[in-house]
């Protein structure tokens, strides 16, 4: 094809034409096909290699910086992934079908599919959530096993820059799996609490009685009459201390004939037999019968195991100490402008703000406006503006945020209000941590915030479940942060070196938010327990331009751990 045809056709398929992309295989399928049957002799294999270096080609026009040779751009990437699936089929050991074990196969074939426990398919879910230069570096680096410098040849980057996304990529994958399994533990956590809860119920309904039993007589002991016969009484004690006695025969039939007295006419003739039961049994067996005056005991005392509402010895407070944080990131690639005011106008009248979109239009405002106070620093900030506006492709100013989980570290008191209900309140340390970075291939200006802030929270928890071993809770509360120090750190490269910096402090906002949570806690000893608390944070916006991690995520999942010390 002519150049001016090929730019053309390029053009197309930048902008996302499909008809373009299917012209532009149609013209070149034949030829890189030639590229991959020098490196691969298996027809399948070049079929398969031809749609991967196609597949990448499709998705990497941004990265052509010349149009006109975009011919050998395809060739190059083609020959690239073709050279590594030659030196990954040869580096596989050939084994026979029958010198294989099924047990090897089976080993084999779960190795595929696993990463780390976690399925191929969610590993493939969670790649896909990278950003998309994270993406591309991580996929051309572990699947197509291509060096750094081949990576950046294709993307059209720096090798420095390959590294860097690709150990950003992992770091970024292996907190989604610590996340995967968080989720996974949660989801096991909740039916176990429920199925705890039900038992716990059920045995307290299942409660046999205790069942008494009359002493029995030896069996070498002489008859004797009932009149000789001792009454002596057996008392039994139940484990809650109540005495239960057993009458002889003898007072056994008086009562027995009294009762058959007994006649449902009146109450008052009911209330009289009653009275003569009480009576005989007073005056005839006074000495048979050892009488024990019972105490009074409540009723909740018969199932220890049972919580009880309102007792003395309850534990009435508790100390709390949770870590919560460091379980994900949160990249976003946003147009920036910068704002700059003009030198003062002829007129005398104070000039207006102005504000930069593109790298060019930055930098000659730069060159017609010098600061001599700051005029080192100026002058690396134009030629950075100055290289990045002679980058082919788009001059707008990009600004790259990489928002890092917060951190946060408590202290809290709880007062129970009772069995159910109690009060929490305490301290909070809170670390907020922010990067940023504008421009790219070593002319770039980066940016590092940091936020530390004091919480007072202020909760009321509700227990659900409370055994021996185990209890769960819910919370509901307001968290109100105060900033107490704010720093911002910017860094001016030139082709990679460090030229300048500049370190100052910004001015945080108050910080409001309100969350719930349910907590399961596991007692080591009655006074010690673990606890995990997942709980939903919401953090009121507070008008300020300043970017966090809870700016761009008001809704935040957290889990927090700790160790719980009640008396």
């Amino acid at each position: 094809m002519l150049t001016m045809e090929i730019t053309r056709l390029i053009e197309r398929c930048k902008q996302g034409d499909e008809d373009a992309l299917g012209e532009l295989y149609r013209a070149y399928a034949q030829q890189m096909r030639g590229v991959c049957r020098r490196y691969i002799n298996d027809e399948q294999t070049v079929d398969d290699v031809l749609h991967d270096a196609f597949l990448i080609i499709f998705t990497s026009f941004d990265r052509l910086r010349d149009s006109s040779k975009a011919e050998a751009w395809m060739t190059a990437i083609t020959r690239n992934v073709a050279s590594k699936c030659k030196d990954h089929l040869e580096a596989l050991s050939t084994v026979s079908l029958e010198e294989t074990s099924e047990a090897e196969l089976i080993a084999v074939e779960n190795k595929e599919k696993d990463v780390k426990g976690v399925p191929l398919s969610d590993v493939i879910r969670m790649i896909d959530r990278l950003p998309k230069g994270y993406g591309q570096v991580f996929r051309l680096s572990v699947f197509e096993g291509m060096s750094h410098k081949e990576i950046a040849d294709i993307l059209g980057i720096e090798p420095h820059s390959s590294s860097s996304q690709l150990a950003r990529a992992k770091k970024m994958l292996r907190k989604m799996m610590l996340q995967y399994w968080a989720a996974i533990l949660l989801l096991i956590l909740m039916p176990l609490t429920f199925f705890l809860f039900r038992k716990g119920d059920t045995t307290v309904k299942e409660e046999k009685p205790v069942a008494v039993k009359q002493k029995e007589k030896p069996k070498d002991t002489p008859k004797v009459s009932p009149v000789d016969q001792p009454h002596e009484p057996v008392i039994v004690h139940l484990p809650v201390h109540r005495t239960i006695v057993v009458v002889s025969d003898t007072l056994q039939s008086v009562i027995a004939q009294a009762v058959d007295s007994v006649t449902p006419d009146t109450l008052s003739n009911i209330i009289a037999q009653e009275q003569m039961i009480t009576d005989t049994i007073a005056t005839d067996t006074t000495k048979a019968i050892r009488k024990e005056e019972i105490p009074h005991y409540d009723i909740a005392e018969l199932f220890p195991d049972k919580p009880t509402i309102g007792t003395s010895h309850q534990n009435k407070w508790s100390i709390d100490l949770a870590y919560a944080g460091g379980m994900g990131e949160q990249n976003f690639n946003r147009p920036y402008s910068f704002t700059e005011t003009p030198t003062l106008a002829a007129t005398g009248e104070p000039p207006s703000p102005v504000t930069f979109e593109n790298w060019s239009d930055y930098a000659a405002f730069l060159a017609d406006n010098p600061d001599d106070g700051t005029s080192h620093t100026r002058s690396v900030i134009m030629n950075i503006a100055l290289n990045n506006a002679n980058q082919p492709g788009t001059d707008k100013i990009v600004r790259k945020s990489h928002h890092h989980m917060p951190v946060n570290f408590s202290l809290a008191l709880k007062y129970r209000l009772n069995n159910r209900f109690a009060l929490e309140t305490g301290l909070s340390y809170g670390r907020l941590k922010s990067e940023f970075e504008m421009g790219s291939n070593g002319n770039t200006i980066n940016e590092q915030q940091t936020i530390h802030y004091i919480g007072i929270p202020v909760k009321g928890i509700y227990n659900i479940y409370n055994r021996k071993m185990w209890s769960f809770y819910g919370s509901l509360g307001v968290t109100t942060e105060i900033p107490l120090y704010s720093s911002f750190n910017t860094s001016y490269y030139l082709h990679g070196i460090l030229e300048s910096t500049d370190k100052t402090t910004i001015r945080a906002p108050w910080q409001w938010s309100v969350g719930t949570g349910i907590g399961l806690q596991y007692n080591l000893t009655p006074n010690i327990g673990l606890f995990a608390e997942p709980s939903l944070q919401y953090y009121i916006p507070t008008g300020t331009q300043i970017e966090t991690y809870r700016t761009e995520h008001p809704f935040n999942v957290s889990l927090p751990l700790g160790i719980r010390f009640t008396w």
